[in-house]
């Protein structure tokens, strides 16, 4: 290979990539020199709340338990053997005032009054001959009457014969009486409208008095006992001893599955003491007719029967120009975030009037329109810039 060649490999590729640097540095002092962009914050995505000022009626909740607004224990007053028991006297029977439940046999107690009758006869006849007897000895002695004597001896005219059988006429008018008293005491009957809770009877048992034979409870009204906090008092209307004001309107509900049964009812009366234990007052809910055997076209499957642990629902007193917002939207030091028509967080004092169940009514510087935020912001502060996450909820 001649020099020739030699010198053209070594300095051709020298020229080439001396070239390319020279169109690079070209390159690179004309290119167009790029545009300063400048984002915009959109600001932080929030979820609010319209807030709405109307007449709010305040609700209390708390449970308790359904029982008897009347129970009685039947216990026999006189011995004997049933010899009648009502049908389907059993535990869940209903039955109404003055239905026969059982009977016990009565034949001892009916001839007991037939012989009290024939004792207040004879004792009746028995003042009837004293009595003829005290007249003829009375004209007797006004015959022999002597000057000394104004009034004859008591003995004479049969004065104390006279009271003894009076005495005896009135206690043989009480057997009698007695022994009509037992005899219908034979026929045990519903004290009230009731449903038999238990029952120890049968035909051909043998009771003694003083035995306690059924339970019964009245089906006209049910009651339950509702624990509360002191500070929900003031919300209710309670009634009061002698005071012919009407309580509170109440709310029985109970969920079943995917079902809510509900029952109307009413505040009647505060047990008038406060647990020693959990520091809460006790009231009373009454609901009328819980079985709902009064009540034409009732449609609800599922009666109101005791022992059922319910949820009760006061409606308290109605408060004006209140504002109800999610418990979620309340802030420390009583306050809550608003989104202005800036879009810009606004932080509102406002003042508690009642924390419910799953909200919060406040008055103070809510206005309506007012977009109420939902979403916890960790260092949100005054001015902050929002958007709303509610398609269509801003200013």
């Amino acid at each position: 290979m001649g020099a020739k060649q030699k010198a053209i490999k070594i300095i051709l590729p020298i020229v080439i990539l001396a070239v390319g640097l020279i169109a690079m540095r070209f390159l690179i002092l004309n290119r167009p020199v790029p545009l300063k962009q400048t984002r915009e914050n959109p600001g932080a995505l929030v979820k609010v709340v319209k807030a709405e000022s109307q007449e709010r009626q305040i609700k209390i909740f708390g449970t308790g338990t359904v029982q008897p607004e009347q129970e009685v224990t039947i216990t026999l007053q006189v011995n004997g053997l049933i010899n009648k028991v009502a049908p389907g006297f059993a535990a869940g029977a209903f039955f109404r005032k003055g239905e026969l439940l059982f009977a016990v046999e009565s034949i001892d107690y009916e001839l007991a009054v037939e012989r009290a009758k024939a004792s207040l006869i004879r004792a009746e006849n028995e003042i009837i001959i004293i009595e003829s007897k005290a007249a003829v000895a009375r004209q007797e002695w006004e015959r022999l009457k002597l000057k000394d004597q104004e009034e004859p001896n008591p003995l004479i005219v049969y004065g104390p014969q006279y009271e003894d059988a009076k005495a005896n006429r009135n206690a043989v008018a009480a057997s009698l009486k007695q022994a009509e008293l037992d005899l219908q005491r034979t026929r045990i009957t519903a004290p009230f409208n009731c449903i038999v809770r238990s029952e120890e009877v049968g035909v051909g048992k043998y009771v003694r008095a003083g035995n306690n034979v059924a339970m019964v409870a009245s089906v006209d009204g049910a009651e339950i006992v509702v624990p509360l906090q002191l500070d929900d008092l003031r919300w209710l209307s309670i009634p009061r001893q002698g005071n012919s004001e009407k309580g509170s309107d109440a709310t029985v509900r109970l969920e079943v599955g995917t079902n809510l049964y509900q029952w109307q009812g009413q505040l009647v009366r505060s047990l008038g003491e406060v647990d020693m234990k959990s520091r809460m007052a006790r009231l009373v809910v009454r609901v009328d007719d819980p079985y709902r055997l009064r009540t034409e076209g009732y449609t609800q499957k599922l009666n109101l029967e005791l022992g059922m642990f319910v949820e009760v629902v006061f409606q308290g007193e109605t408060l004006a120009d209140m504002v109800e917002i999610p418990r979620a939207a309340l802030r420390e030091n009583s306050t809550v975030w608003i989104m202005d028509s800036d879009q810009k967080l606004k932080i509102v004092p406002v003042e508690i009037i009642r924390l419910q169940k799953d909200t919060v009514l406040v008055g103070g510087s809510l206005e309506d329109g007012d977009l109420v935020i939902l979403t916890s912001l960790p260092g949100g502060a005054d001015g902050m810039k929002l958007r709303s996450a509610n398609e269509g909820e801003s200013r």
